[in-house]
């Protein structure tokens, strides 16, 4: 055996900094100043302060939620032709800043302005208006919700971008009820001594929003940077449609959320007048929103081990039931009983951020069914087709609960509702939306895509690309005159602490191949930790932070899905092009799951390391000069991240040993009887 070869050296991309993270947080504040403004008040200002009855409220919201799911399908299919010097989504978000602020002040300025001295004037023009909003609104949001996977391809920064966007999104919401919820309150009365000055208060306050918001989504265009490249090609709408004509889970996914969309915006289309009628304030709003918003946080917490535990599918079946117990609360909350109602909402906040959360995880998995069964691969594609079901469900719930409240005999010009209004929101924001609920769980329920079929359909997707890449990268090492033939491979993944690097480098020594070591150090795992919460060990925060980022509910979310789904794949391309051309040669690689990409190498042997918890943190103390409690955050960190990795890229996990030829202990054998054992099982395979 010869010398040995000199090792690869290779690193990780710069680390996005912090103002950076923070920058593209703000565009998320800017969306939710505009999105949440319409979502919690725009029905309680059309029946309160326009003088639009309910049934037509409700009416104009079913519309328009229709409208913008086919106002998202024309802005993703323009806003990627975009080619400016600033990038391809960066402009549109300067761009459209500014009309999407205009069109917010116009919907609330209709009375303002003067326009509303009959029903059907003012329902026309809110109608209208509100069409403009949200084709401006989709301009914008599209292409920030895809900027994240355009910013970088390094996952932990992406999970950073996605926890800073859903730390945005929760504190913006819970923000604008505090200031805007309590203006809601005794507003017959107001509308009565002063209409002008009411009606000019709330033109003031959206000019003061849009103002806000683009002012963030302009700090949001300037901090940021388009720096990965715009994948090649792009997937027909007719292939996309025949894939989602063929997609049966990705059905069955699509009719449940026009159910859940429509129980949850049935509650959140009639919420402030349950609080001003029922609770016993308008300002107790906030404390409902803040509730929601804890008990989303909770579920996302508990999403990823319900998930291992009984598979997405029953995950999202128990968390549904959880938001309809909400619904069914919040119908049985006493009157002025504010701490039975904020029980209610953190019940439904744990159900609706579940189904959230496991509703985008389910549709990942779609994409996969979807490739495998037609060759047509469409993130993009099927996310447009449940964001556009999602709003359809959106605009079924404000139809619903304008509807409802209007046969209860809701008057929005009167002082205080009747007690057979009361008993109407009760109806909307309980008993309808818990009726919903049961719908959408019940045709998840009979969704057909197990955990296990998904196992082996990207299984054999994975086989597919590396067919595809093989003969490639084959054809270019020949042509830079790589050497060919039968050169040693071995490739190896450890448990933290065990020692490997020693042991891959002897054992590529010995075999006279070059040695490749891990892609991420642990101190650069450490230090984008540090980066993302200010401290080494895993914190509360950082599970936070993690648990949010997978499950987002917003229109940014599914763009934002998308996109990471689509750079994803192609940086799993990407690793598994550069594994093969880095063992062409023959080779020795440390991680990088070159032992998944090169499993079907004939000349490959795939080693994994292990030994106890106690042992790795004892040896990794020792090897690196660290203290075991340093020692043990970074095992704790590395076993975690780096498995995730893996499955995150290629749905595998490394900790199954089927996928290993050779398993050492490594508590009973030093570096070299193991490098000796590594190699006598490689000459007795292959003969080397």
């Amino acid at each position: 055996m010869s010398k040995s070869q000199p090792v690869v050296a290779s690193g990780p991309p710069a680390k996005l900094s912090n103002g950076r993270v923070v920058s593209y947080a703000l565009g998320d504040v800017a969306n939710n100043l505009a999105f949440q403004m319409t979502s919690m008040f725009l029905m309680v200002y059309m029946t309160d302060i326009a003088g639009i009855p309910a049934a037509l409220a409700g009416t104009i919201y079913a519309v328009t939620k229709v409208w913008a799911g086919v106002a998202d399908l024309i802005a993703g299919n323009t806003v990627d032709k975009a080619n400016t010097r600033w990038g391809r989504l960066r402009p549109w978000i300067m761009w459209g800043s500014a009309p999407l602020a205009i069109a917010l002040v116009l919907l609330f300025s209709g009375t303002a302005l003067g326009i509303g001295r009959g029903t059907t004037e003012i329902f026309v023009y809110v109608l209208l208006v509100d069409c403009l909003f949200q084709l401006c609104y989709s301009f914008v949001n599209i292409p920030y919700g895809s900027l994240s996977a355009a910013m970088t391809q390094d996952s932990v920064d992406r999970s950073r971008l996605s926890g800073a966007r859903s730390i945005a999104s929760a504190v913006t919401g819970v923000a604008l009820s505090a200031v805007i919820s309590p203006q809601f309150q005794g507003i017959g009365k107001l509308m009565d001594a002063d209409p002008v000055g009411v009606q000019t208060k709330f033109m003031v306050t959206c000019a003061a929003l849009g103002a806000l918001a683009i002012v963030f989504y302009l700090i949001c265009f300037a901090n940021t940077r388009e720096v990965v490249p715009r994948s090649p090609g792009k997937v027909k709408l007719s292939n996309t449609l025949a894939m989602v004509a063929k997609n049966k889970p990705l059905l069955t996914l699509c009719l449940g959320a026009f159910f859940l969309l429509g129980a949850m915006f049935t509650m959140n289309a009639v919420a402030m007048y349950y609080a001003r009628s029922v609770v016993g304030g308008a300002q107790f709003f906030t404390f409902l929103m803040l509730a929601q918003t804890v008990g989303t946080i909770a579920a996302a917490s508990v999403v990823p081990t319900i998930t291992v535990k009984l598979g997405k599918p029953k995950g999202y079946v128990i968390f549904a039931f959880i938001a309809v117990l909400g619904y069914v609360l919040v119908a049985l909350v006493p009157q002025n009983g504010l701490a039975v109602a904020v029980i209610a909402w953190l019940v439904f906040g744990v159900g609706s951020g579940g189904t959230n959360a496991l509703m985008f995880a389910m549709q990942a998995d779609t994409v996969d069914y979807g490739e495998w069964k037609t060759g047509t691969r469409s993130e993009g594609g099927s996310y447009s087709i449940l964001s556009m079901v999602r709003k359809m469900g959106q605009g079924l719930g404000g139809f619903v609960g304008g509807a409802v409240i209007a046969a209860f005999g809701y008057n929005g010009k009167a002082a205080e509702q009747s007690a057979q209004a009361v008993e109407g929101l009760r109806v909307a924001t309980g008993w309808v939306p818990a009726g919903l609920g049961v719908i959408a769980a019940l045709i998840i329920w009979f969704y057909p895509l197990t955990a296990a079929k998904h196992k082996e359909i990207v299984g054999e997707l994975n086989e597919r690309r590396l067919a595809r890449t093989a003969p490639e990268v084959a054809a270019a090492t020949r042509s830079a005159g790589v050497p060919q033939g039968d050169r040693p491979v071995v490739t190896f993944f450890e448990q933290y602490g065990v020692g490997a690097d020693p042991v891959a480098r002897k054992v590529a020594e010995r075999l006279g191949v070059p040695y490749v070591g891990q892609l991420l150090s642990s101190e650069q795992l450490e230090e984008a930790e540090k980066a993302l919460v200010g401290a080494s060990e895993e914190t509360a925060v950082t599970r936070f932070l993690r648990g949010i980022s997978g499950g987002g509910t917003s229109d940014a979310d599914l763009a934002a899905d998308a996109a990471d789904l689509q750079a994803d794949r192609f940086l799993a391309q990407e690793n598994s092009r550069t594994v093969m051309e880095m063992a062409t040669g023959g080779g020795v690689l440390l991680g990088r799951n070159a032992t998944f990409v090169l499993q079907g190498h004939p000349k490959a042997l795939h080693v994994r390391l292990i030994a106890p918890v106690d042992t790795r943190i004892q040896r990794a103390a020792e090897l690196y000069g660290i203290s075991p409690e340093v020692a043990r955050a970074r095992q704790q960190r590395e076993d975690r991240v780096r498995a995730d990795m893996s499955e995150r890229l290629y749905s595998w996990n490394p900790n199954d040993d089927s996928y290993y030829d050779v398993i050492v202990n490594m508590a009973h054998y030093s570096v070299d009887e193991t490098v000796e054992m590594i190699l006598k099982a490689y000459q007795v395979r292959y003969g080397h």
